[in-house]
């Protein structure tokens, strides 16, 4: 097992997003005494509830600002998380996606690289970049090709192509995690728990119908919440093996069915379910389950906090936002 020794400079990249904020705080947990920067795209984007954290400026679009920042913080973690992540907004600007994703991450191997610094990287992918995945297949490993069915998806196959590639032609200590669905306070609508909490929210307050609008309720899902993923997160970079990839999830698929009755049963007040065509996507994965027993082979990370209990403290979040 590659134990990483205690790190000194810690780099969050996207911490101004919505897992960045959650792994920062574990980051001062853990590391209590590490120099924590973030990376933010504008100063006006460093919160006051991240004070603590040193904030850098730059580009991930930018190599010249990348080496920069590179040169100035030189890390000896690095945790990769900026990322375009809305699957719904990569098929209206597919471009775009993939050079934030992609070429973002290229960046940065590139600047670690010219820098001769020598950084754990990890590099925050998608189970989306598996797609089209036979029910028989499941639960997913690492193994499993990438059938991806959307831009996003073709993304982080890319972004994780090069994080895999800089390892074996430049010996990057790259990690690879692929996080299945996770869901938790302050995340954006975007994401279908955080949605389908904020409609409940707002019904109960009485600013809208008392109907909840619907996608693909038989799709299912494996969901973990946040704080769960950013403790995988920092098991892989203490633990987890240069090179590999880790899958991070529960293990337990969950229908949007399932989950929409879970979320019901904590409103207020009566509300009918309405599939909404818009919220249809134009290719879909009938199922998607996480095999993490490299996880836990490597790292013995497990999952510790109730399902039920995070979806209540998501709809509450909405509920004091609203």
């Amino acid at each position: 097992m590659a134990v990483m020794s205690v790190p000194v400079r810690i780099l969050i990249t996207g911490i101004s997003g919505f897992v960045g904020k959650y792994l920062a705080r574990q980051c001062q947990r853990q590391y209590p005494a590490a120099s924590l920067y973030g990376l933010y795209r504008q100063r006006d984007d460093h919160t006051a509830e991240l004070s603590s954290i040193r904030p850098v400026v730059g580009d991930v679009l930018s190599q010249g600002d990348i080496r920069r920042i590179m040169e100035l913080v030189q890390p000896d973690l690095l945790f990769h998380l900026a990322a375009q992540s809305s699957v719904a907004a990569s098929w209206f600007d597919a471009e775009q996606t993939l050079r934030v994703n992609a070429l973002g991450l290229y960046h940065f191997c590139e600047a670690v690289r010219l820098t001769q610094q020598m950084p754990r990287i990890l590099v925050v992918g998608s189970s989306e970049q598996y797609g089209l995945v036979p029910a028989t297949e499941n639960p997913i490993n690492e193994e499993q090709p990438f059938r991806p069915l959307n831009p996003y998806a073709v993304s982080k196959a890319t972004q994780d192509l090069y994080a895999y590639q800089y390892f074996v032609a430049y010996h990057l200590p790259t990690l690879r995690v692929r996080p299945f669905n996770h869901f938790g306070p302050r995340q954006t609508p975007t994401f279908v728990i955080a949605n389908l909490a904020r409609q409940i929210a707002l019904i109960e307050a009485g600013r809208a119908e008392p109907v909840l609008l619907v996608g693909n309720l038989q799709a299912q899902r494996d969901f973990l919440p946040v704080e769960d993923v950013v403790g995988a997160y920092l098991a892989v970079a203490a633990y987890g093996q240069p090179g590999d990839v880790y899958n991070i999830g529960s293990g337990v698929a969950r229908s949007i069915g399932e989950v929409v009755q879970r979320l019901l049963r904590y409103a207020t007040v009566p509300i009918a379910i309405q599939e909404d065509p818009t919220r249809l996507r134009p290719a879909d994965q009938p199922i998607s389950i996480a095999d993490t027993s490299r996880l836990f082979a490597h790292t013995g990370w497990k999952p510790v906090l109730d399902f039920d209990l995070a979806l209540q403290q998501t709809l509450d979040y909405w509920r004091a936002t609203i």
